[in-house]
């Protein structure tokens, strides 16, 4: 299974069917965009994974970087978006053993689950241990549990790892990849797959509680509200699903994948697409309330606050939307291009952009105007 699951995602880094994803390339042979995290901020501190291959903390009041995780030498590449309890940070990795990150053929690419204290950036443990252990790269956000710490990974497994040290406890084995993560919720877990089905697991057993078959690949995290699952599939449709049976409650169909996690607003869910539109839909029945047009492909979560919406549209940048109405409230870049592919964070009257540039961006929320920008490879 290695050799199979490998060979796929080096064919959705490097392969030109993937274009039309928000994904990899900027063109057929390009290179690689290794990495996209989404910033989290707490306590002042951004916390985000650099396309460099390392994971900082910045403070920011001075811009400056706290901590970089790996000390020394890098990572491949970060998807995985932080994920922060009791002073712990937990992440995902996507490695490769050999020093160069321009040729994947002929390289072992896998993957380890991390847990960094978030006060010195010290490493407390990862996961597989050594290199005899076998695991593809960890793209997902980790989902935390009570005493369990919960990876997804592109090898198709969802791993429970021991949230103190590290150590296997189980894992679950689907037919296909998982690029998203789980969401845990009352001892449950919630999980899509590429091989088209969203599981309810038992959080202590890996039990299969339900499944859930749609038309197309799964590859974002679930959202739970009010025992209700929200998420989007490759079948062009997002879908409202009862937690507790597996029966769905209604579906809705955009004009393309339906890649990011929904957000919700109050009594609304809004859903991303890459037919390049926002949906707000009315939460219980998932009729339709208002639709924005960006100007390129939405490839992430958009973030609410205040009554503002921001979201990112790969190369165009980043909006603000009025959640009430759909009206734009402003767009950044006004002029040139500047391309994000992971949600933004929002902070105190900021919104921090980590773009695929290389280079992280905060703006003013009211405005979208530029404060300041800086480029983590240029830290010393």
């Amino acid at each position: 299974m290695r050799e199979t699951k490998t060979a796929k995602l080096r064919s959705a880094l490097l392969c030109c069917a993937f274009l039309v994803l928000p994904v990899l390339l900027s063109g057929c042979g390009g290179a690689a965009a290794l990495g996209w995290s989404a910033p989290v901020i707490e306590d002042g501190v951004m916390y985000v994974g650099s396309k460099a291959g390392k994971l900082y903390a910045v403070d920011l009041n001075t811009r400056q970087p706290l901590w970089v995780f790996p000390s020394e030498g890098t990572l491949a590449g970060i998807y995985s978006t932080p994920v922060i309890r009791d002073q712990v940070l937990y992440f995902g990795s996507y490695e490769i053993a050999t020093s160069s990150f321009l040729i994947f053929q002929n390289q072992d690419i896998r993957g380890r689950a991390y847990a960094i204290d978030v006060t010195n950036g010290q490493e407390l443990w990862h996961y597989p241990v050594d290199e005899s252990q076998e695991s593809e790269p960890f793209l997902g956000p980790a989902a935390l549990g009570e005493d369990l710490v919960y990876f997804t990974s592109s090898d198709g497994r969802l791993y429970a790892l021991d949230v103190e040290t590290g150590a296997y406890r189980w894992d679950f084995e689907t037919g296909e990849e998982i690029w998203g993560g789980a969401t845990w919720s009352d001892a449950t877990l919630y999980v899509g797959s590429g091989d088209k089905n969203l599981y309810a697991l038992d959080g202590a057993t890996g039990e299969v509680k339900w499944s859930f078959a749609v038309g197309g690949a799964i590859y974002c995290t679930p959202l739970l509200s009010e025992d209700v699952l929200y998420f989007g599939a490759l079948d062009n449709s997002v879908y409202a699903v009862d937690a507790q049976s597996g029966e769905k409650r209604w579906t809705f169909e955009t004009g393309n994948w339906v890649w990011a996690t929904p957000a919700e607003y109050e009594d609304q869910l809004v859903v991303a697409s890459l037919d390049q539109s926002l949906y707000a839909l009315n939460a219980a029945d998932g009729g339709l309330r208002w639709q924005f047009q960006a100007g390129a492909m939405i490839p992430a979560t958009p973030v609410v606050d205040d009554g503002v919406l921001y979201l990112v549209a790969r190369e165009a940048g980043v909006y603000a939307v009025d959640a009430e109405t759909g009206r734009q409230l402003w767009h950044f870049p006004q002029e040139g291009n500047v391309t994000v592919l992971a949600s933004p964070a929002v902070a105190d009257g900021l919104v921090y952009l980590n773009a695929d540039d290389g280079k992280l961006y905060a703006l003013d929320s009211e405005t979208g105007g530029l404060e300041w920008q800086v480029a983590p490879g240029e830290w010393k």
